[in-house]
């Protein structure tokens, strides 16, 4: 399971916050998955043979901009799974990971979503805290065109103020200097992507649940149980594989347990940052 880490690539500076960690029983989110197919992913998997995941947020620092990229799993109980969960872990640890990094959350001014699942959202849910402005008292939301368009009808709101506080982009915009939405559809309507310039010719893709893990890189024909129309989210899976195989491109899987930066490799493999940072 993934901790807190920072890495710092030109003018820009990442730090992972970390909130949970997830095991996931990986036939039911792979349904198409062969067993034979898992022998060269053990690494990612468990003891028991269940995939490993985290869930948590990034912040983005860049010069004076300073923001968070989704908000982690929030208030939710170690015993909640889903069908295709088998365990959580060290629930709740996002608001100590930010105090840790020094950072207030009351102050953080921008939170940009990758999609409104309730692992990407959590901190910034009306639920989120005893504040009914959430963690982020201050912040606007940054979604995705299409995202609140496929929230369910009489659900309430995803998040905190979310009629006054939620800007809405299309894709290619610019939300702070050097960052920009790029759609990535499929996993749900408005699934979003940022794109991070990092002012010294690379960029980093932050792209959520686009992929949910390192072994899914070698395998975008794979369906995914949690995909809303799995045609196009293979289709945006093998985009942004492309993109991540040219050079200077980094991807951030939030999900990705401790490889969540890295690249895509000439074999088409991912390769994390422990091995990319030096080049390929």
């Amino acid at each position: 399971m993934p901790g807190l880490w920072t890495r710092t690539l030109g003018e820009l500076t990442l730090s992972y916050v970390p909130d949970a960690g997830v095991a996931m029983i990986r036939e039911r989110l792979y349904p198409s998955a062969a067993e034979d197919e898992w022998h060269e992913h053990r690494p990612h998997l468990t003891e028991a043979g269940h995939l490993s995941m985290g869930c948590g947020a990034l912040l983005v620092e860049k010069g004076d901009t300073r923001l968070l990229i989704d908000a982690g799993h929030g208030r939710i109980s170690g015993s909640e799974v889903e069908h295709f969960q088998h365990a959580f872990g060290h629930v709740r640890d996002l608001p100590g990971s930010l105090a840790a990094l020094g950072v207030d959350p009351g102050e953080l001014e921008m939170v940009a979503f990758t999609h409104f699942h309730g692992d990407h959202t959590g901190w910034a849910r009306p639920d989120a805290t005893d504040d009914p402005r959430s963690l982020f008292t201050r912040a606007r939301w940054m979604v995705g065109a299409g995202e609140l368009e496929s929230v369910a009808a009489g659900t309430g709101p995803v998040l905190a103020g979310q009629d006054g506080r939620t800007v809405t982009v299309t894709d290619g915009t610019e939300i702070a200097e050097g960052i920009r939405a790029w759609s990535l559809p499929g996993h749900t309507p408005g699934h979003t992507a940022w794109v991070l310039d990092t002012g010294d010719g690379r960029e980093v893709v932050a792209f959520g649940d686009a992929l949910h893990s390192p072994v899914q890189v070698a395998h975008p024909e794979w369906e995914v149980i949690l995909d809303t129309d799995r045609d196009e989210a293979e289709r945006s899976r093998r985009r942004l594989i492309d993109q991540l195989a040219r050079d200077g491109v980094y991807g951030f899987g939030v999900h990705f347990a401790d490889q969540q930066l890295g690249t895509v490799d000439g074999s088409g493999r991912w390769r994390p940052w422990s091995d990319a940072a030096d080049g390929r």
